[in-house]
């Protein structure tokens, strides 16, 4: 059995405790016409066996990129259990994937509670680290009533967005950026399909948006940049209508891909480097094909399934310090020609962003290193790039990376969507350490009282 097929399996054993009989209203429309609200899902089931998440081909082929297909709404939950007093709906939507193809994902949809104010919310697009090869450990999964929270770091990071953002009185957008093969790591697709998630929101009118004038802003922290920060850099073509005013992406991973994988290889976070090759062969056949015929030993093998099966706080912490490199019969696998093109496709630095980036990364980041995102940096600023902000904080490391780029990113979004003009030119500042600063505890001050209200049950952004 393929590791899709076991990973389908075990959807199904997920499903089988949850499952009870019940009818449910659904509503589909032709391209073009309105698409009607389905009511919340009589029983949350993982993506794997959603029928949400799997519209009709044809209907698919027949739309156009960021046009709903399907939404619903749901009752949004933290760790699938602590209720949160917002609106929120989940759109299935047509994307295209690294290919050109037309394909279909889903998209959250989080409202504060409350008319929206005069000409419209602002929209913040999260995009969460969710690092997998797994439908299951999908953003949309996570944050539903009653998912199985089996991947606890992203079920952690929507409170993120859900203070910074919704408290804000923003409305947030969290997509399935991997798509319906769960490509994680696929920075092209990753990023067509948080551009095509933002108009589909814009498209939604519940969302309390105006339409493609809407002031949109993009974060992502670690495994979420790799669709934040290309999509700043194919935003213009790709989606050139869309007003984004600023992107934040801390932690950066896609600047270096062969840097960081032989770094990882043989070390403590070496269950993500198969996992980067388990998501790229949901995406690329050719790669698929290189891992069937040229990972031959038993153990490797066993290792490259479960990273189809597992979440990656799971599937990371399995086994390290392997060679996986080594597993690879006739030499480095990254010079084999299907991952030369996987690089070739995916890899940052390919265009110059046209909209005001902020930029944070550790100095001497342990999992990612930092040299990349200089010499990305450098281009960006050589290149024209309007507005760039780089902060490389000196003490400090990937994992606490998560909160030192909180304050940089926060009010750099904040200020973008506020319509306060962005410093012109490239700014590159290098503090000793983001948590010991005033700063820090400042923004820890703006955002944890929403993130404590909205655990509580109260209408977090309501009025603003």
């Amino acid at each position: 059995m393929t590791g899709h097929g076991w990973g389908r399996l075990l959807a199904i054993g997920l499903a089988a405790g949850l499952l009870v009989a019940a009818a449910q209203t659904t509503a589909r429309a032709e391209p073009g016409h309105e698409v009607a609200v389905e009511p919340p899902p009589s029983v949350t089931l993982p993506p794997e066996v959603d029928d949400f998440y799997s519209p009709p081909a044809g209907q698919v082929a027949a739309a156009r990129p960021g046009e709903i297909l399907r939404a619903r709404r749901i009752n949004p939950a933290f760790f699938g259990f602590i209720q949160l007093n917002i609106d929120a709906w989940q759109l299935s939507y047509r994307t295209t994937n690294s290919f050109g193809e037309a394909i279909s994902t889903v998209t959250t949809v989080l409202v504060p509670r409350g008319p929206a104010p005069q000409g419209g919310r602002k929209l913040l697009s999260y995009q969460i680290a969710e690092d997998s090869a797994a439908q299951y450990c999908a953003p949309s999964y996570v944050i539903q009533s009653g998912g199985l929270p089996l991947d606890y770091v992203n079920a952690a990071e929507t409170l993120i967005p859900i203070a910074a953002g919704v408290g804000q009185g923003w409305t947030v957008v969290i997509p399935d950026y991997e798509g319906p093969h769960s490509s994680y790591g696929t920075s092209k697709l990753n990023a067509q399909t948080t551009l095509d998630g933002i108009r589909a929101a814009e498209n939604f009118s519940p969302a309390q948006l105006s339409g493609p004038g809407t002031p949109t802003a993009l974060w992502g922290y670690s495994g979420g940049t790799v669709p934040s920060s290309f999509a700043a850099e194919i935003a213009q073509s790709y989606a050139p209508e869309l007003n984004i005013v600023g992107v934040a992406a801390g932690g950066i991973a896609a600047a270096d891909y062969p840097d960081a994988m032989r770094h990882n290889n043989k070390g403590l976070y070496t269950g993500l480097l198969m996992g980067v090759f388990a998501g790229i062969a949901g995406e690329y056949p050719q790669v698929r094909d290189l891992l069937r015929d040229n990972v031959v030993d038993p153990v490797s093998q066993v290792l490259f399934a479960s990273k189809q099966l597992l979440c990656h706080p799971e599937g990371t912490a399995l086994l390290p310090f392997y060679d996986y490199m080594g597993a690879f019969k006739g030499g480095d696998p990254l010079q084999y020609p299907a991952v030369q093109k996987f690089l070739a496709d995916n890899s940052l630095g390919q265009a110059t962003p046209n909209m005001p980036i902020y930029i944070y990364h550790a100095q001497y980041d342990e999992i990612l290193p930092n040299v990349g995102v200089d010499k990305l940096v450098d281009k960006y600023c050589k290149d024209g790039a309007p507005s760039v902000s780089y902060e490389r904080e000196l003490v400090a490391e990937h994992i606490s990376g998560v909160a030192g780029q909180l304050p940089g990113a926060f009010h750099f979004l904040r200020d973008r969507l506020n319509g306060v003009p962005a410093v012109q030119g490239c700014r590159i500042s290098n503090p000793t350490f983001v948590m010991a600063e005033p700063r820090f505890w400042q923004t820890l001050g703006e955002i944890l009282p929403d993130a404590v209200g909205a655990l509580i049950g109260q209408a977090i952004g309501a009025g603003k």
